[in-house]
């Protein structure tokens, strides 16, 4: 399965996760070239949100196969609010 970010799954061990993003990491990078040795994938996630995004400090890291062992349905794709600023007028 295909794990992508700002997409909300169900997940074994916390319900419903939002996950942010995915990272590759790299054990070297060419910045000329655009290319490198893949270390690693891993995922940015939260079990803790609101509509307007991650809760403070509640941001979790792992590699993308342990998340996927437990990795359940997608379930909807994440759509922020946007903020509503209250005017004096």
């Amino acid at each position: 399965m295909r794990v992508t970010g700002n997409t909300i799954y169900e997940h074994d061990e916390h319900g419903a996760v939002f996950v942010i993003d995915v990272h590759h990491v790299f054990k070297e990078y060419d910045l000329e070239t655009g290319s490198g040795e893949l270390h690693s994938r891993v995922v940015r996630y939260t079990p803790d949100w609101d509509d307007y995004g991650p809760m403070p400090g509640s941001i979790r890291l792992t590699s993308i196969d342990d998340f996927r062992e437990q990795l359940g349905d997608e379930v909807r794709t994440f759509e922020p609010l946007e903020p509503q600023a209250e005017t004096d007028e």
